[in-house]
């Protein structure tokens, strides 16, 4: 090989290595996504906001008695990312829960997990997300504090004990706090705002898979039909956006906006980002008529176009569509109450 030949290896290696502001290696998670985070005074100004805001739970608690609306408009504009991880804390209550179950994580890890579960989470902690600086080493820092938090959570909670799409949710919260931080965020998210989702059986994601069809009805009646003639269930490309909160599908960038919205709006926001991503995607006729087949449309759906991100469209489409605490219940309603005619 010529010198010439090495100069160019050794530039992609290092093209390759590169890390980009998330951390992840290569570049983003995805690309051709237009980062709005906002910078310069601005965005100082903004961080500024949310210091004061979390300063200590007892301002946090005044702001969300008095002054609501005013952090559900600044969790609308994007977090900045310094204050990330403790805005995330306080927004979702495991800061307060922690301070009431101290030694609590300590006390988890020092207990027997059963050799299956720790098996299967050895197995998948490297596959989270493997070109990220934090999980690309095999039995590096990173994989070893996850294996911490999904340990102990399998502990804490024995009758899920460890589900695959966990993994990817406990890195996810593990880039913007300490391990224990983490561990507690995580067991909210999974009790509180992704509650039933991990259960074996998935009955929780196959009801929410239901509702899902149902809102698509109002939002999109074309898509839902080109659906529905395929025989296209909505397990089939649903079930991973919905367990990991999108945190596998999108842009980086995306997946901290939507998750800087899931602890305000809960579900709410998960149902909306797969609606405007339904939408976005099969957002003409042609589109439509291009994707005739089942599997020419759940590739499409797995392989979603770049378009669809280009200049924050999908979280702007998302943001334009309009779910309700009420829409939800009466959906479930409905549900329950054909399963009950069924049966």
């Amino acid at each position: 090989m010529s010198d010439d030949d090495s100069d160019r290896d050794d530039s992609i290696d290092s093209e390759q290595m590169k890390t980009d502001r998330y951390g992840f290696q290569g570049g983003s998670q995805l690309e051709n996504c237009s980062d709005d985070t906002v910078v310069g005074r601005v965005g100082m100004r903004r961080e500024r906001k949310w210091v004061s805001m979390t300063n200590d739970l007892k301002s946090w608690k005044r702001w969300m008695r008095w002054r609501h609306k005013k952090v559900i408009e600044r969790c609308r504009k994007g977090i900045p990312s310094s204050v990330r991880g403790k805005a995330w804390q306080f927004l979702s209550g495991s800061y307060e829960i922690q301070k009431k179950h101290e030694g609590e994580f300590d006390k988890l890890l020092s207990q027997k997990v059963d050799e299956s579960v720790m098996r299967d989470i050895k197995k998948d902690i490297g596959r989270a997300f493997p070109y990220h600086e934090m999980f690309s080493k095999n039995g590096g820092p990173g994989q070893r504090e996850l294996l911490r938090i999904l340990q102990a959570y399998s502990v804490h909670n024995p009758s899920i004990g460890y589900c695959q799409a966990m993994a990817p949710i406990g890195a996810l919260l593990l880039m913007h706090m300490t391990t224990e931080d983490a561990f507690w965020c995580f067991v909210t998210v999974c009790e509180k705002y992704l509650s039933g989702f991990f259960s074996p059986g998935l009955e929780a994601i196959q009801l929410e898979g239901q509702v899902f069809y149902a809102l698509l009805q109002r939002h999109a009646p074309a898509v839902r039909e080109h659906l529905d003639k395929l025989n296209i269930e909505p397990l089939m490309f649903m079930t991973e956006w919905y367990m990991c909160a999108f945190a596998r599908t999108l842009p980086w960038s995306l997946v901290l906006r939507v998750w800087d919205l899931l602890f305000i709006e809960n579900v709410k926001i998960i149902h909306k980002v797969a609606i405007a991503t339904i939408k976005l995607t099969f957002d003409s006729k042609e589109k439509l008529d291009s994707s005739s087949s089942m599997h020419d449309t759940l590739r499409r759906l797995k392989n979603l176009p770049a378009e669809i991100f280009v200049n924050n469209a999908l979280l702007r489409e998302a943001n334009d569509i309009s779910i309700t605490d009420k829409d939800l219940e009466r959906e479930y309603k409905a549900i329950q109450n054909s399963e009950t005619t069924i049966n």
